[in-house]
Formats: structure tokens, C-alpha cells, sequence
């Protein structure tokens, strides 16, 4: 993990180091990957050799995994941290920093080709982190560990941003959790709720939690050990959530837990993911997608994990180099995910870029 992010993780102020990199680099608009805004790569089996490729099939770390095959389409270049198609997979909506240093939520078009619009920057956001997508398309939801009141010693907050307008309001019951991933889920009485990490604000656990969408009180699906710093989260139609903790594994690597009825047992470990964890589920429940980074290569890598046999394959997304994984989620109407690939070039530029992971 670069300081950078180290930074961002640990920090009320998280988007202070990203942003005066940003603000050194000038830019925004240099791209990480090789490949340019718009151009896909069909995806092949996975060989541990460079370029961008994907799973076929032949997965390693736990026998055959699935069969498979994904295109990667770089769509803009960004300062990113997460992102998240919209529920027809039209647009692609992410959190990061504009060039000035400004925390907010952009927006691209997921065929490529265009440059990010802005869709709300600066106050109240604060470090924008996570973000979610409703299911019909009209919001997305933010988790920002930096933002909140004084009183609240800034312990985070949760915004529902209308798109495209950009018209921003605080989620009711949703401040002093120090909110970091979230998913967008309907409840069983098809209300739309808000499941996501960050910490109790009473006691100070980690823990994963929920929240009407339309604000409320947050209760609590798991909180405390073995969760340490619970990041990104998916949600099973069945009601299970998959959540990506970097820091619950003493040798470094991120643990995936499963949370069954209020039971947190390891589904999987030994991954490099970034921060935030970027884990998303495939429409049929059948495999979690999970963005790590493959130290070998230096490179972002999509692992692609079956739920109900543990088979791996993984998908490659960028050239060898740096890379620093973030944020990755699904469509809610398609297998097609966003995700961000981020890293820093130690000559003085914060570099990253937005992709598309289709079928």
C-alpha cells in the first residue's frame, strides 16, 4: 500500500495526502494503464504474465474456477478511489479528487471516450470513500469517514447524492459511524437499505451495519472481533454479506468474511486488496469478484472467487507497474462492474484510472 493510501486509511483528514499529490501532479488526466479511454481488451485465460487479461476457467488457489470470460475498458483517467456503474450500466460513478485537490463524486460514460463530469465536489463532502448505486438509477450513496460536525469529532457521515442533478443531502442515522464501503440493497418490505461498514459510534467496534436508505436508525449485522477494519461490502439476495477486512490477518493480506445470520466466519484469505476492498457479487450469487493486487507483477488483478466451491481464477487489468486497487462494484440489472486501479509514480504524480469489467 502506498503512504498515500496508508494515509487515507488511517486519517479524519483521509483525502489530505491524495489531494496535494493531486495538486503537485497538476493533472488528473494521465492514465495509469497502458490501454486509452475507450479501448477494450478482450479478456484470455490468466497466466501471470503481463497485459490484460482474465479468467477462462483456469484458476489457481483452489482448483477450476468458472467459466468465465471478461473485456476491460479503460474509461477515463482519474484520481479514484471507488466506483460503481449505474443500475443499467449506462454511466460509471465514482469518488476521488478533480485536479484542484477537491474531494466529490464524477461521473463517465461507460462507453469511454468522454472526459468525468462533475456531479458534487467539495463541502459537505470531505473524503468521499464509498460509493452505491439504487436500484432504480436515480441516486448514489456516498460513505465519507472525514465528514460530520465538530460535536461529532468528524466521525463520518453518509450522503444520498440525486444524479444527474447532483442535489446533496446527509442520510438520517447516518453520521458518527465513520462509514467506509456500502452496498445499496432492498430490505423484505422493498424499501432500498444501506449496508455498510465502519464503526459503532458508542463503543467504537468495527462492524458492519444497516440503515434505511430513506434514513433511520442503524442497527448492527456484526461488530467487534474478528472484524478489524472492516472495508468494502456485497450482499447475497439470500441476505448474506461479504466484507473485505485488510487488516484482520497478521501477515498482511486481507481476509474476506462471510456474515451468515449474524455469524462472521472467513470465506476467504490470503488476498492483496487495496483500500477500500473493492468485492462485488455476480448477479446469480454464483462468485464474489474481488480487485487485489498481484505483487509479482506489481499489477491490479480481479480474483474471481466461486461462493460455493472457494475455486479462484482471476482476471489481469493492467500493465506491470505500481498498481494500487480500489473500489469495484456490479451493475444491479448486469454483470458489469467498476472498478478503480490507482497508483502512485514516486517522481511526484498520483496517477489512476476508471475501468469497465464486462461479459
Amino acid at each position: 500500500m502506498t503512504d498515500a493510501r496508508g494515509d487515507f486509511r488511517r486519517s479524519a483528514g483521509v483525502l489530505c495526502a491524495v489531494a496535494s499529490l493531486a495538486a503537485v501532479a497538476g493533472n488528473p488526466g494521465c492514465s495509469r494503464a497502458k490501454e486509452a479511454p475507450g479501448q477494450t481488451v478482450t479478456a484470455t485465460s490468466a497466466s501471470g504474465t503481463g497485459g490484460a487479461t482474465a479468467a477462462s476457467g483456469t484458476g489457481g488457489g483452489g482448483g477450476a474456477g468458472g467459466d468465465a470470460s471478461y473485456a476491460i475498458t479503460a474509461l477515463a483517467p482519474a484520481i479514484a478511489l471507488d466506483a460503481t456503474p449505474d443500475a443499467g450500466a449506462a454511466y460509471v460513478y465514482f469518488t476521488g479528487v478533480d485536479a484542484g485537490g477537491r474531494a466529490g463524486v464524477f461521473r463517465v460514460s461507460a462507453r469511454g471516450g468522454a472526459s468525468a463530469a462533475e456531479i458534487a465536489v467539495g463541502p459537505p463532502l470531505v473524503a468521499p470513500l464509498g460509493i452505491a448505486a439504487s436500484a432504480d438509477g436515480g441516486r448514489v450513496f456516498v460513505a465519507d469517514p472525514g465528514a460530520g460536525s465538530s460535536a461529532l469529532d468528524d466521525a463520518g457521515a453518509l450522503f444520498a447524492i440525486d444524479v444527474p442533478g447532483g442535489a446533496l443531502a446527509p442520510v438520517r442515522g447516518g453520521e458518527g459511524l465513520r462509514a467506509r464501503g456500502l452496498e445499496v440493497v432492498r430490505g423484505a418490505d422493498g424499501e432500498e437499505q444501506l449496508v455498510f461498514s465502519g464503526r459503532d459510534r458508542e463503543d467504537g467496534q468495527p462492524g458492519v451495519f444497516a440503515l434505511p436508505a430513506r434514513g433511520g436508525e442503524a442497527s448492527a449485522i456484526a461488530k467487534g472481533s474478528p472484524l478489524v477494519d472492516p472495508s468494502g461490502v456485497a450482499v447475497a439476495g439470500g441476505g448474506d454479506v461479504f466484507v473485505c477486512d485488510p487488516l484482520a490477518s497478521p501477515d498482511g493480506a486481507a481476509t474476506i468474511f462471510r456474515i451468515e445470520d449474524g455469524f462472521v466466519s472467513p470465506f476467504a484469505t490470503g488476498l492483496r486488496a487495496g483500500y477500500p476492498c473493492g468485492l462485488a457479487l455476480t448477479r446469480d450469487d454464483a462468485a464474489l469478484l474481488v480487485l487485489t493486487r498481484d505483487p509479482a507483477r506489481g499489477a491490479a488483478e480481479v480474483v474471481r472467487i466461486e461462493v460455493a466451491t472457494g475455486a479462484r481464477s482471476t482476471v489481469a487489468t493492467g500493465a506491470a507497474g505500481d498498481g494500487e486497487p480500489g473500489g469495484l462494484h456490479r451493475a444491479k440489472a448486469a454483470d458489469v462492474f467498476a472498478f478503480v486501479d490507482a497508483f502512485v509514480d514516486h517522481g511526484a504524480e498520483e496517477q489512476g484510472s476508471v475501468f469497465l469489467l464486462s461479459q
